[in-house]
Order: structure tokens, then C-alpha cells, then sequence
């Protein structure tokens, strides 16, 4: 069992930088802006010139594949047009370090689509770049991990003495790392649990668009389109008929954006009302981040009266997205082993402390060396100092502790409470989940889709309970990684990971910060650090922390406010950053403190 006890460490190597995100913060309607229509910064793109050579054609399409006005109106000037009727390049998008076009050459190769015994003459022009990263169509920022530059060959026709593309290396944007900062902005798309009362934050990157009615008619088709692809697939659900189109762009009158909803092929579009909800909930909560406060939804023309009012609000479905307040309880284990609680502590008052009912609060109960509390503060879970057990309880008065052991003598590593009053348990490198109502025997093991190999050292479920973040150890480092669980019944599944967060080099800890972001302790030659990181990709903002050697680290989730963050130290004091602020000495001392979740 003392093996349980050490904790193994590696570095991940041959990072790429990421682009610049900060987190994205929604804000009640009362605290947007006007909602008139806005012009968005775009690049000013130039079509081409008469008399320029191939390269200069090449040159100037990849740099005006950077403006997404009109979809690509002036990039599309560069192709011919076969090639401006098969280009469709979405959102998806190969980020590159820069771009270096070569001098033409003359090949001869058969024109796209045609027999190979009929070739034709080209000119053929190569783009040299060192891929840093793609982003999925889905909206996912994903880091290349390779270190050479790669190679795309444009290929060149005469039209009336001018040199068009007509064969492009790739559908998707390729863009300079510079360029995709420029154009491409963090949000959340929202879609529904499978129980279809919570909403569930996906953070994307998404193109800035000319205007804010552009940018709001791509959100919501990309509501239409998802989740049914990417990593929330089958886990979360959406609202919206496989049938809904939207009907023209989504219309922007002040603050309100009207959206439009009709049937395929022209079809008339029927939805009852607790669909209507949902779908309403989606689109406020997809949109109302920048200036539209208000969302009226029609289907087929006609507006449609949901709760009562055809304008709806983000407040008005505020509690279908599960967060904690800022000031929740924080709980730590105190120096004589009990588990207290700080409550009511924040910037204006130090708090109170006490022990918590039942068996974790009381003398001579069995000690604990990290502790989890179910988001409802009802139950309580933690591992022992050596690691091989896991005790669970009820936070009232006379509840008695239930001990539980990882299968062949494995060691446990972390535990997280979700909604629905579930553990779930990293141990010997997988994850178990015990249910309520089981006396919490183990379920059937939880398939986690890493690499062979790998070992899933820290798991936390979000509060929608079906995103989770973990930390992964293998032969590639030590990751943060983010999934997807998709429940049926009693069972459920953690899908394919995508990695977050890939220039942290060795993470420890991490916790769940916002709808957006987690926070994750990192070690580096000089101490421990915590870094912000965005669940879509984004690059880690880095948090200052205080003096002192920080071991854990806990964040609340609201959703009106700013979070609050607690870390550990390594000399058993507690320092909270209240509301963001600056780290301050809390009035409670010990060990492992957590907020519920």
C-alpha cells in the first residue's frame, strides 16, 4: 500500500503555442450592451490583380481566406469556378506558424475529377508552413504535436490570361496563427442533458464575422448541426427537430434577435411546447452572451409565445444551468482529522467554522487525506492516507461512514461528486462510479476511451454532469484531458478525450472554474503555479498566486459572478481568493479544503 502513497510525475514534452483566450463570462440581460447591429474588425481583403503571376494569386487567396465577409466572398475571387462551387470550408480550420509560398513550376496532371490519360497543363505553387494546431469543424482547438512543416500545392489554370486556382489542397481554412487570433473568438454553444432540463456549455472557437447578425446566424447553425458531431456526440442533446432549418439569417432589431426556425424542403416546422422551452433556453444562452439581450422565436413566420412572453430571456431559464454561488461552504480536514466546514466567509466576512455532521466530523472517526462533498452538501465522500479505500457518508448527524476498496488492491486517486449524488473514483489508472440507492456497491467499470497504456490519475465531473476533466499519465506526459459521459439507464460511458490546456507540463490537480475553464496546479522548476485553462483549446491564463507551497487547489462555478478559489498549502494553511480577488489567509486551517462537486 505504500506505493499508494507516491505519486509519479512526468513532463510533457514538444508543446505548441495555442492562441490568446480569455474565458468566456455570460452576463444577465441588464448588464449587455445596446444590441444595435455592430461592425466587427475584419481583415480588408484584396481580390486579384490583373497580370499576377501564380505565387501572387496564391498569396493573396490565403490572405484573404481570412476574412469571412460575404463566406469568403473575395478568397473565392482567387478559384475558378468549379473550384468557388466546391469550396465550403466552415469553421474548420489548419493553423499554421506563417506561410511561405514557392515560385511556380509547370506540371501536367489530369484537371479534378477527370480520366488520368487526359492531363493538362498547370502551374502549381506550394505553401510551406509548420503546423501549430486545427480547429475541428465542431469548433475545438486542437494542438499539433509534430515539428515538421508540411507542404500544400495549389494548383493554377489561365482564364482569359489570368491564373485561377483550380485545385486546392485542403476544404478547410488554412491560416496563419496570426490570422486565426485576428478572426476567431471564444463562445458557447449550450445544448440539454438527456433528461432535457440542464444545459450543457460546449466552448468553441468561432469566426468573428462582419456583424453581429452574421455572427448570431452562424451560432445558431451550428446549434442546428451539433451535437451530433465532436466530442459531446451522443453524450449531451439538443432540442431542435433533425428537420429545423433556419429560414434566411437571424434578424437583429435593437437588443432582441428573432430567429426563424422552418421545415426541410420547405416543410412547416411543429413543436409542442416543452420543445419550444428548450430550444428557447438553447438560443438565449447561445446568443446572449455579447450585445443581444432578448430572443423571439418563430417557426414558419409566426412568433411563438413560450411562458407566456415571445421575447425571451436568460433569466428566465437561469436554473437550468447548474452552478454553485460564490461564498459556497468550503470543507478541509482539520489538523485533529475532522473534516470542517468554513461557511459565510468572503471579502467582507471571515467566515465560520465547525465540524460537519455525522461520522466525518466526529473525534476518532478514520482518517482521510483528501475529502469530495456532493454538490447538495448531503454527502461526503474520502480516501484514506495509504489510499486503498474510500470511505462514504451522509453529512447529518449520526450517519456512520461505509467503506469501500478498489478491486486487486489498486490505489485511489481522486473522487468527485456529480448532480445526481454519483461518485465517481479514480483508481489504479480507471474510473469506477457507485450510484445511490446500491449501498454503494461498484458498478460495472467505466470504459475510458485513453490511449493503451494510460492511467486516469484525477477525474471531475462539471456540474451538468456530462462534461468531465481529468488528468491522464502515460508514455506522451501527463495531460489534462476533457470528456464526454453519455448515460443509458445505470450505465455510462466516458467517451473519446480531446486534450486541453498541452503546454501545461506537469499537472497535479485541477478543478472545475466557470462554465468554460478549469483550473489546474501545475509544478515548474521554480514551485507549484495555476493556470486557467479554456476547455475550447484556448492557451492557459496564468493566475498569481501567494507566498507558500500550494499542493491542491478547488473553485466554485457561478454563473453571475466571479469564482472563488481556494488552495492548500503544504504547511496546512488555507488561502481563498474571494470573488477573484487577491489571495488571502482564510480564517479555517488544514488540509485538502474543497467546495461541493
Amino acid at each position: 500500500m505504500a506505493a499508494c502513497a507516491v505519486a509519479a510525475a512526468a513532463v510533457v514534452a514538444g508543446c505548441a503555442a495555442v492562441p490568446t483566450s480569455g474565458s468566456v463570462r455570460q452576463a444577465g440581460a441588464g448588464q449587455i450592451g445596446s444590441g444595435q447591429e455592430q461592425d466587427y474588425s475584419q481583415p480588408i481583403p484584396v481580390g486579384p490583380g490583373p497580370g499576377w503571376n501564380a505565387t501572387q494569386v496564391v498569396s493573396g487567396f490565403l490572405a484573404a481566406s481570412a476574412s469571412f465577409a460575404h463566406d469568403h466572398a473575395v478568397a473565392r475571387e482567387y478559384l475558378d469556378r468549379s473550384a468557388q462551387r466546391s469550396w465550403r470550408p466552415g469553421w474548420a480550420v489548419t493553423v499554421v506558424s506563417s506561410l511561405k509560398t514557392s515560385p511556380a513550376t509547370i506540371v501536367s496532371r489530369p484537371l479534378p475529377g477527370q480520366p488520368d490519360d487526359q492531363p493538362e497543363q498547370f502551374a502549381r505553387v506550394t505553401a510551406t508552413g509548420l503546423p501549430v494546431a486545427t480547429l475541428t469543424g465542431t469548433g475545438q482547438y486542437l494542438v499539433s504535436s509534430g515539428s515538421n512543416s508540411e507542404s500544400y500545392n495549389f494548383y493554377l489554370i489561365k482564364i482569359n490570361s489570368q491564373w485561377r486556382i483550380v485545385d486546392l489542397p485542403t476544404s478547410q481554412l488554412l491560416l496563419t496563427q496570426a490570422d486565426f487570433q485576428h478572426v476567431y473568438q471564444p463562445r458557447n454553444l449550450y445544448f440539454l442533458t438527456q433528461s432535457g432540463r440542464t444545459l450543457v456549455p460546449d466552448p468553441v472557437f468561432v469566426p468573428q464575422q462582419a456583424t453581429n447578425t452574421e455572427l448570431a446566424t452562424g451560432l445558431v447553425t451550428a446549434l442546428l448541426a451539433r451535437p451530433r458531431k465532436g466530442w459531446l456526440s451522443g453524450a449531451a442533446a439538443t432540442a431542435f427537430p433533425p428537420n429545423a432549418r433556419l429560414t434566411g439569417q437571424v434578424r437583429i432589431n435593437g437588443p432582441n434577435a428573432t430567429v426563424d426556425l422552418g421545415g426541410k424542403s420547405g416543410k412547416a416546422l411543429v413543436v409542442g411546447q416543452d420543445r419550444l422551452a428548450q430550444m428557447a433556453a438553447q438560443l438565449v444562452w447561445t446568443l446572449g452572451s455579447g450585445p443581444i439581450q432578448s430572443v423571439a422565436l418563430q417557426l414558419n413566420g409566426r412568433t411563438m409565445q413560450i411562458m407566456g412572453s415571445q421575447y425571451q430571456l436568460m433569466q428566465a431559464f437561469h436554473q437550468w444551468v447548474p452552478a454553485q454561488p460564490a461564498g459556497s461552504s468550503l470543507y478541509f480536514i482539520g489538523s485533529n482529522g475532522i473534516v470542517g466546514e468554513l461557511s459565510g466567509s468572503g471579502q467582507e466576512s471571515p467566515g465560520r467554522v465547525g465540524a460537519v455532521p455525522g461520522a466525518a466530523g466526529a473525534a476518532g472517526g478514520p482518517p482521510l487525506g483528501s475529502i469530495a462533498v456532493s454538490p447538495d452538501r448531503r454527502w461526503i465522500a474520502g480516501i484514506s492516507p495509504g489510499a486503498g479505500r474510500v470511505y462514504i457518508g451522509e453529512l447529518s448527524r449520526g450517519a456512520a461512514l461505509q467503506q469501500w476498496r478498489p478491486p486487486g488492491g489498486s490505489c485511489c486517486t481522486s473522487v468527485s461528486w456529480d448532480g445526481q449524488d454519483d461518485l465517481w473514483i479514480a483508481a489504479g489508472g480507471t474510473v469506477w462510479r457507485l450510484s445511490p440507492g446500491t449501498g454503494y456497491s461498484p458498478t460495472p467499470l467505466v470504459p475510458v476511451s485513453v490511449a493503451p497504456g494510460d492511467e486516469v490519475t484525477e477525474f471531475r465531473v462539471a456540474p451538468d454532469g456530462v462534461r468531465a476533466a481529468m488528468i491522464v499519465r502515460g508514455a506522451s506526459g501527463t495531460q489534462v484531458q476533457l470528456a464526454a459521459i453519455t448515460r443509458s439507464g445505470t450505465t455510462a460511458v466516458v467517451g473519446q478525450p480531446v486534450t486541453i490546456g498541452s503546454s501545461i507540463p506537469d499537472p497535479e490537480s485541477l478543478s472545475w472554474f466557470g462554465p468554460g475553464d478549469v483550473i489546474v496546479l501545475y509544478g515548474t522548476p521554480s514551485g507549484p503555479q495555476l493556470d486557467e485553462v479554456p476547455l475550447n483549446g484556448g492557451q492557459p491564463t496564468l493566475i498569481p498566486t501567494t507566498d507558500g507551497y500550494p499542493v491542491s487547489v478547488t473553485a466554485t462555478s457561478p454563473m453571475d459572478s466571479a469564482s472563488d478559489i481556494a488552495v492548500g498549502l503544504s504547511d496546512g494553511k488555507i488561502m481563498i481568493s474571494a470573488n477573484q480577488g487577491a489571495f488571502e489567509p482564510a480564517r479555517a486551517a488544514g488540509l485538502a479544503p474543497v467546495y461541493p462537486g
